[in-house]
């Protein structure tokens, strides 16, 4: 009898230490530095360079680069791989870099982390990318986040992680309070 008690309390304690680790969250980046840059541009900026660029599309004119390159930073999964010349790029079209306090790392590390937890939360807006954090080591690119708080929805690239909770369980509330927005 006492065999099978000691057993059970070892599988048990097994079972929770096990359950345990599997619950910790890990981190996306082992990062030393994070560069916050932000774009203050209203919706009806952006849907004057959609619209001619549509315009442009339907009298078969080429639209400039230039707009498109910002349109795809702004609306879509631009860029798809790390590219280390991306903050020179999106400066050029208007983003300025913000200051963050070291002491605010290890609060972004957890908000940036493979989480169990899940608001399920559906969003309906399209995605306007005016907030991107680009995470450095040892002064190279690892990964970049674009952020839209409107819809609480980002891009992330450069993770092996699973990304499918991020924000989730009131952390783009957190993410907007550490950036001041």
């Amino acid at each position: 009898m006492k065999f099978s008690f000691k057993l059970l309390s070892i599988l048990i304690l097994f079972i929770l230490s096990f359950s345990a680790i599997n619950a910790q969250e890990l981190p996306f980046y082992d990062f030393d530095q994070v560069d916050y840059y932000s774009i203050d541009i209203s919706d009806q900026n952006i849907s004057k360079i959609e619209y001619q660029r549509k315009k442009n599309s339907y009298e078969y004119k080429k639209i400039s680069k230039k707009d498109s390159l910002f349109l795809s930073i702004l609306r879509n999964n631009y860029p798809e791989k790390i590219e280390e010349d991306f903050p020179e790029k999106i400066i050029k079209y208007g983003f300025k870099k913000n200051d963050i306090d070291k002491k605010l790392y290890p609060e972004i590390n957890n908000i940036f982390s493979e989480k169990n937890c899940s608001d399920n939360l559906e969003s309906l807006c399209i995605p306007i990318f005016r907030d991107i954090l680009i995470f450095s080591k040892k002064n190279k690119i690892i990964g970049i986040a674009k952020i839209c708080y409107s819809c609480h929805l980002a891009t992330i690239i450069g993770t092996e992680k699973s990304i499918r909770n991020f924000g989730s369980c009131g952390d783009f509330i957190k993410l907007e309070k550490i950036m001041g927005k």
